[in-house]
């Protein structure tokens, strides 16, 4: 049913209609971008003074992030509510599947298609197993790249790679100094949302539309779409939320996904935490590392097929 998915998607579509609806009766709360860390320094570095009006948001949503994780890239940002619902890297669309058949469930159709089929051609050599293996254990040789693979699909994942986002800050605010301009605002996708819904209500509302309805729209289907490397890669808000991450990891007391490994299949040949996971994380064989990149976003507590996850 991929019911997390569908509640993040509730939650972000309440707090977007919530800041519309102010704004437009003229309540003067601001918008998530006056809670953004890269628009506080870019501000910094454009107009050379700091806007302490802003400090205060700006600790809170970094403080959550160090209690929580990066809860607000699942559950808040516009950029995943938007591929949550459009498609994007895993699970694609608002109805698409979320997960895949797991190993062992692959092995078992395969067997059963086997039997049911006259076999034509002689069956391949069997890889042999580790020395010292148990019965039941997963039947690898050890040795080879593929099978630390599949013992540990963490290894092989895409990371968030914090260093080319911090360059990403770096090059923004020196441009941002040097035109006293802060440059993120004109292409950051949660202000181009924003953007866009003030745009389409002027438009309806005023019936005064303007060029941004056109380019705005287009700015976020090429930064979500075309670069599919904007969060883990490029966002410079990535940057900061890496940084808390990495100091929250050494606390283990904090909320973060945990796996019963006795009860857990994953040695079985299961599959189904790394292929509904965005971030495909393995929660089986998950380290501290690995949990930086985590936004608690439920999918693989929901779809365990043994109950094995927990938050």
């Amino acid at each position: 049913m991929n019911k997390m998915r569908y509640l993040r998607i509730g939650i972000a579509s309440v707090v977007l209609i919530v800041i519309f609806a102010l704004t437009f009766a003229h309540v003067p709360i601001g918008t998530l971008c006056a809670l953004c860390p890269v628009g506080f320094a870019d501000i910094w570095a454009a107009s050379g003074s700091a806007p302490l009006n802003l400090l205060p948001g700006v600790l809170i949503v970094l403080g959550v992030v160090f209690v929580l994780g990066r809860v607000f890239c699942s559950w808040i940002c516009p950029t995943s509510w938007l591929r949550n619902i459009f498609g994007g890297k895993k699970p694609h669309g608002l109805t698409g599947q979320t997960g895949e058949m797991s190993n062992a469930q692959k092995a078992a159709q395969a067997a059963e298609e086997n039997e049911a089929a006259p076999q034509t051609e002689a069956a391949p050599e069997s890889i042999p197993v580790k020395e010292g293996a148990q019965e039941g254990e997963a039947k690898t040789c050890g040795s080879c790249t593929a099978c630390s693979t599949i013992s540990n699909p963490n290894s092989v994942r895409e990371r968030n790679n914090i260093l080319a986002q911090g360059i990403v800050l770096a090059v923004l605010l020196i441009i941002s100094f040097i035109v006293h301009f802060p440059v993120f605002c004109l292409f950051c996708p949660i202000g181009l949302v924003f953007g866009t819904m003030f745009a389409i209500s002027r438009t309806f509302v005023t019936w005064q539309p303007g060029w941004e309805l056109i380019v705005f729209p287009v700015m976020l289907v090429l930064e979500l779409f075309v670069l599919r490397k904007w969060c883990s890669a490029i966002c410079p808000l990535g940057f900061f939320f890496g940084l808390m991450a990495k100091a929250r990891s050494r606390i283990k007391a904090l909320p973060r996904v945990r796996v019963d490994q006795g009860s857990c299949i994953h040695k079985e040949g299961c599959e189904v935490c790394t292929t509904v996971c965005p971030e495909d994380i393995c929660a089986a064989t998950s380290d501290a590392h690995d949990q930086e990149d985590c936004t608690l976003c439920g999918d693989c507590w929901e779809h365990c097929p043994t109950r094995s996850i927990k938050l």
